[in-house]
């Protein structure tokens, strides 16, 4: 599709911006933008590659417009109409810029600007006594591919961040994450052959880090190895260090992303709603079952004291089978070499009530019984770093009167 007044885009001394979209007058009738490089064709195929993922880079949009004279003033075009947005972070457009759909704006309405995340600030003056809350402001977003549009991801604008995908093959899944999550999927060799469907989610604002994807990666193996819908090839992931704060954002990320598969029939269709949204309490295996208050586990019943005045107790059931007891004493902050999954279930676990303070404020203390699979397993989480293991533990007389677990 060409056009007689289009400048061209093919010089490659021009700036971005050359064609007659800076200064040529826009005006938008019956929805449709009024221009010459852009036809309502043009502006359909625009705002439809944007809508297909949420978002899309400037490189998708161009390959959306194959044979136009100039594509990159096309999208000018819609910006300058207010129909889409760029996000410039690098202070340039070029193919790698996203874009993102917006609502026309009324110069009549005068709407006060977006607040970081997307959300909209309240406008006006609020009463001395009225205070406006925080949201997160972290928003799904989550794409199901067929199997064989895998090479295809990997240059999707909108999967050019951090995120976690889920490849699916009849009753087995395999859950991972990446940096660049479109590229992972569509390069990587995961243990997972004749995949039917890939589902991808990332944050629709590209607010994930890394360390973020890594921490998602492990709420979704969790949630869908609780669901017991499908099989797990692969092992629970370490995730990373993280805030109890930040937890909670990435879990309430994870539960609408969760809530949209179930919707659709994608996974968690055996769930309830309410079941969806919420997630396990715990990873499958980690919590034992309710346990009289006098009641001694069966076992070898070992201590462990740390710290000022600290005690943990735990029953060896097996060499590789260790129950950490209710109303033992956990570290509050990890040290420089506690492993990610410690502060992972340190965060998930408070998230969840399995952590709580301490009376004095000196230490959490665990409010259920949970297992793991070994003695320095057990000891390094509480006392939240490399500790002496086996040898740390010491065996108490259950002749004795019980103590309160």
């Amino acid at each position: 599709m060409t056009y007689p007044s289009s400048s061209g885009a093919a010089a490659s001394n021009k700036p971005p911006f050359s064609s007659p979209a800076v200064t040529s007058p826009i005006a938008i009738a019956s929805g449709l933008v009024q221009h010459d490089l852009v036809s309502p064709t043009d502006q359909v195929v625009i705002l439809g590659v944007i809508e297909d993922f949420g978002s899309a880079s400037v490189g998708d949009v161009m390959v959306g417009l194959d044979g136009h004279a100039d594509p990159a003033g096309a999208i000018q075009v819609l910006i300058a109409a207010g129909l889409i947005t760029a996000d410039l972070r690098a202070g340039l457009l070029d193919q790698h810029t996203m874009l993102t759909r917006a609502t026309p704006i009324d110069p009549d309405d005068d709407p006060s600007p977006s607040a970081p995340g997307g959300i909209m600030p309240i406008s006006g003056d609020l009463p001395d006594d009225v205070v406006a809350l925080s949201v997160t402001s972290l928003q799904p977003s989550v794409l199901v591919s067929p199997g064989s549009a895998r090479r295809a991801l990997g240059r999707t604008g909108a999967l050019r961040r951090p995120g976690v995908y889920i490849l699916l093959s009849g009753a087995q899944v395999y859950v991972g994450m990446g940096s660049d999550v479109g590229r992972r999927v569509a390069n990587g060799s995961q243990p997972i052959a004749d995949v039917d469907a890939i589902i991808t989610i990332t944050d629709a604002h590209d607010g994930l880090s890394e360390a973020d994807a890594l921490v998602l990666e492990r709420i979704i193996h969790t949630r869908v190895s609780a669901a017991r819908e499908v099989a797990l090839v692969n092992g629970t992931p370490d995730g990373a260090p993280v805030s109890s704060n930040r937890y909670e954002e990435l879990n309430l990320l994870a539960a609408m992303a969760c809530h949209a598969l179930a919707r659709e029939g994608h996974l968690f269709v055996n769930l309830s709603p309410r079941m969806v949204l919420a997630g396990p309490r715990a990873e499958v295996g980690r919590l034992a079952p309710l346990r009289a208050f006098d009641e001694t586990p069966n076992g070898e019943v070992m201590e462990l004291a740390f710290g000022k005045g600290h005690m943990a107790l735990a029953c060896r059931r097996a060499d590789d089978d260790w129950l950490l007891l209710r109303g033992s004493d956990i570290r509050l902050d990890c040290v420089a070499s506690a492993n990610a999954s410690v502060s992972f279930l340190r965060a998930a676990w408070h998230n969840a009530g399995i952590l709580e303070l301490a009376h004095d404020g000196g230490s959490y203390v665990l409010t259920c019984d949970m297992a793991f699979a070994s003695a320095s397993a057990a000891a390094h989480f509480v006392v939240g770093g490399k500790s002496k293991g086996r040898g740390g533990w010491q065996p108490i007389d259950t002749g004795l009167p019980a103590p309160a677990l």
